[in-house]
């Protein structure tokens, strides 16, 4: 009776509970709370294939580098399967780099192309080999890897110290990773893909119309006050001619010295020419 109660409890919460296999490989099919990277099936519907496929690639292929410079590789990660995965990317560097990627852990969805941004310093003179790795379950080797084949040679790089003795040069890797943060930023929120020289330009581009700005508004507020100024000297002139046109007779038209004509009638002689002092 027992046995009976018993096969009767786990056929009625089996279906409730069982995980659902789809194509019946073994591999239980992606839940909200059981996924890919948990071990569930990436390929649900397909009974050869389990794990996910990945296609990434970076450029340039191949980087030479002096001891102290940096480079920047654009890689790509894709998605070819039928589910979302979340993966984890990271950097194993080698010896001569000095790895500037964090690792971290991406979603990308089916049919999608993650871009990422990978920086390396040459470290010390020799041949290196960095791998861009992704790994697509936990606890398992990476599911695609990327060679970074980089050399670094023995000159120092230019840009890292000054040739001039006995004066160090500024430190300007912030300045560095200003551009790159930008390049990132750039890339990630528009359609074109940034380097660091053209980040490079477009903050000098943002930089000048800033100071543009800035010049346009100083000379507005200056022409603001020479027409304030202005307007109170236009006053003062019109006021000044108001007065003189108020008055009947200009000031300086006016002359008590000069004495006034006299009246004197001038008569002529028509028919004697004769000057009087030659007339008898």
């Amino acid at each position: 009776m027992r046995r009976v109660i018993l096969v009767t409890l786990l056929l009625l919460f089996l279906p409730s509970v069982a995980a659902e296999d789809s194509d019946g490989d073994g591999y239980e099919d992606p839940t909200a709370e059981f996924s890919v990277w948990d071990g569930a099936d990436a390929y649900p519907n397909n009974p050869d294939i389990q794990d996910p496929v990945l296609s990434s690639g970076c450029d340039p292929p191949v980087a030479t580098l002096d001891l102290g410079e940096p480079v920047t590789f654009t890689c790509t990660v894709a998605n070819e399967g039928p589910v979302d995965l979340n993966v984890l990317i990271d950097v194993e560097d080698d010896t001569h780099l000095a790895n500037r990627f964090q690792a971290n852990y991406y979603d990308i969805a089916t049919n999608e192309v993650l871009t990422l941004r990978v920086t390396m310093e040459g470290l010390s003179e020799g041949v290196a080999m960095a791998q861009l790795r992704i790994f697509g379950r936990s606890n398992e080797s990476a599911h695609d890897r990327v060679d970074l084949p980089v050399e670094v040679t023995g000159d120092t790089w230019v840009g890292l110290n000054s040739h001039s003795e006995g004066t160090p040069a500024p430190d300007v890797s912030w300045l560095a990773a200003i551009i790159d943060d930008v390049a990132t930023a750039l890339s990630d929120n528009t359609p074109w893909e940034f380097d660091r020289g053209r980040a490079g330009v477009v903050i000098m581009i943002s930089v000048g119309l800033m100071l543009g700005a800035i010049r346009v508004t100083r000379a507005r507020k200056v022409w603001g006050r020479n027409m304030t100024s202005r307007g109170a000297k236009v006053a003062a002139r019109d006021a000044r001619f108001d007065s003189m046109r108020s008055r009947t007779t200009h000031a300086h038209h006016e002359d008590t010295s000069i004495p006034e004509s006299p009246k004197a009638r001038i008569s002529k002689d028509e028919t004697d020419y004769t000057p009087k002092r030659l007339r008898k």
